[in-house]
């Protein structure tokens, strides 16, 4: 059986890149947020200060947009409304992808502790990306750049 060919890598100019805390507050996510050739926004995770793999594929704003605002209004929305994002992907990946949607505005807690996300200001998140892009901002080269170790590596057998 012929294997798939893998897609090439979307061609995305980077605008923004940031830290936000896991939804469990574990660990610390860095993602990435840009545009295609055509303006539409996308987002990835890139990186985990934690163990928890992850997958680093760029998800457009257009089908997160889909996703959250079809969920019921008066139904707490969780992560598992990434689900069909990341089918037959890492488990990790719809909460750190929800992490990144909560730090950026685009899902907002619930008044009561606990009880999930409703939508938060899409349209707030594109004036910003739309700033970023009309100044320019092009942080491509710097996501280029290899990542500082987290220095959490464990010392391998012999060390003292």
């Amino acid at each position: 059986m012929a294997k798939k060919a893998a897609l090439p890598e979307m061609a995305i100019h980077i605008h923004k890149i940031a830290t936000c805390p896991t939804l469990s507050g574990r660990s610390q996510l860095t993602y990435h947020v840009g545009n295609d050739t055509e303006l539409a926004l996308h987002i990835r995770v890139v990186q985990n200060s934690g163990n928890g793999q992850f997958n680093s594929n760029w998800v457009s704003l257009s089908k997160i947009e889909k996703l959250i605002t079809a969920h019921p209004a008066d139904k707490p929305m969780t992560s598992s409304t990434m689900l069909p994002v990341f089918r037959g992907r890492s488990s990790n990946s719809p909460s750190f992808l929800y992490a990144v949607l909560l730090a950026e505005g685009l899902v907002t807690p619930c008044k009561e502790k606990d009880s999930g996300y409703t939508l938060g200001n899409i349209e707030a998140f594109r004036q910003v990306m739309s700033a970023l892009i009309t100044a320019g901002t092009d942080l491509s080269a710097a996501a280029d750049t290899p990542p500082e170790p987290s220095g959490k590596k464990r010392p391998g057998k012999g060390a003292e």
